[in-house]
């Protein structure tokens, strides 16, 4: 195994353990515009006057699910989903890490054949 297959594995692994004490939560947010209900406000006959909200969704046990966040809760929710995000790009990392090292070790095969 090359140097540079287990040093990028040792810094993959290391910002791994940095995510285990860090929210994690697979999902997006994303804004939707909807009508409050009440007749007389100017979202019941115009489109473009309907209120803005902030959701998270997710897809959980088959259905989807959505959350009204509030303005509050937003920074929270937005960094667990980017941790979530950098969760699985390291598991790309290293699952790259892996493949880099099955070719290595067939093309080792292959030199020792010859």
């Amino acid at each position: 195994m090359t140097k540079s297959i287990q040093d990028r594995r040792r810094r993959a692994r290391n910002k791994l353990r940095q995510l285990t004490f860090v929210p994690l939560m697979r999902g997006s947010l994303v804004e939707r515009r909807r009508k409050c209900g009440h007749s007389y406000c100017a979202c019941a006959t115009d489109p473009e006057r309907q209120h803005p909200g902030m959701f998270f969704t997710v897809k959980l046990d088959g259905r989807q699910q959505s959350l009204h966040v509030r303005p509050e809760d937003e920074p929270a929710i937005r960094a667990a989903v980017e941790a979530y995000d950098c969760l699985w790009n390291l598991v790309n990392e290293l699952t790259a890490c892996e493949i880099d090292q099955l070719r290595q070790a067939a093309r080792n095969r292959k030199e020792r054949k010859s």
